[in-house]
């Protein structure tokens, strides 16, 4: 399921998280849930739990965020939970999203530990 072909299309930038959905009831939701969630670019899986009213979303930071998973689920009908946790929640998944795709796509350091490059920039001409 994870085929990545660019380096920083890796799965050290996948991600799984668990959701509350208080209106999830039925298979039908379920269904639904589904097709919203594979419409967006990064999704690699959708696991649905009727019984606990939670979800658990597997995506590429690189691609989707959570906050566009939080607005497509809005979008079709299933608000998250909202309880205080559930928000506090939803800030710190945003914010590894956000940080991911930064460091994802942030230039490579220089490398430090090569030894022809460490005096290369000083050394005599003769």
């Amino acid at each position: 399921m994870n085929n990545h072909s660019d380096p920083k299309d890796s799965v050290a930038w996948d991600i799984r998280h668990w959701i509350r959905i208080p209106a999830l009831n039925h298979q039908a939701d379920a269904i639904t849930i589904n097709n919203a969630l594979a419409k967006l670019p990064g999704i690699l899986q959708v696991q649905v739990y009727l019984e606990r009213k939670k979800i658990r979303v597997e995506y590429d930071q690189t691609k989707v965020d959570f906050l566009l998973l939080k607005n497509q689920l809005e979008a079709v009908g299933f608000p998250l939970s909202d309880s205080w946790w559930w928000r506090r929640k939803w800030s710190w998944f945003q914010y590894l999203d956000v940080n991911a795709r930064e460091n994802a796509n942030a230039p490579a350091p220089p490398c430090c530990s090569n030894p022809k490059g460490i005096n290369a920039a000083s050394r005599r001409q003769r």
